[in-house]
């Protein structure tokens, strides 16, 4: 097994984040990503958030080349091209 390449900078309560971690589980690519929880506010931002996110909300994936993916429905979708087999998120319209 190798290292996880990539980061989801997550909190468990948010809803947002539960459906990129059902996507990495139904896919199969729970281990090619790294969980760092955090709970970043206006007064507190995490700095490690902050990094290619300036707006600091999570979820926020950073990818193996170091650039950062934010908000749910970009991840989602970037994820769901990243597995092989059928996709979860119909393509195309």
């Amino acid at each position: 097994m190798s290292a996880p390449s990539m980061t989801l900078f997550h909190n468990p309560a948010s809803p947002f984040v539960r459906k990129v971690r059902v996507l990495l589980i139904e896919t199969g690519q729970q281990d090619r990503v790294a969980l760092h929880a955090c709970l970043p506010t206006p007064v507190n931002p995490d700095a490690e958030v902050l990094q290619g996110n300036p707006v600091g909300k999570i979820p926020a994936l950073r990818l193996a080349d170091g650039s950062v993916l934010h908000d749910s429905r970009v991840i989602l979708d970037y994820l769901d091209h990243q597995h092989v087999g059928n996709p979860l998120i119909p393509r195309g319209a």
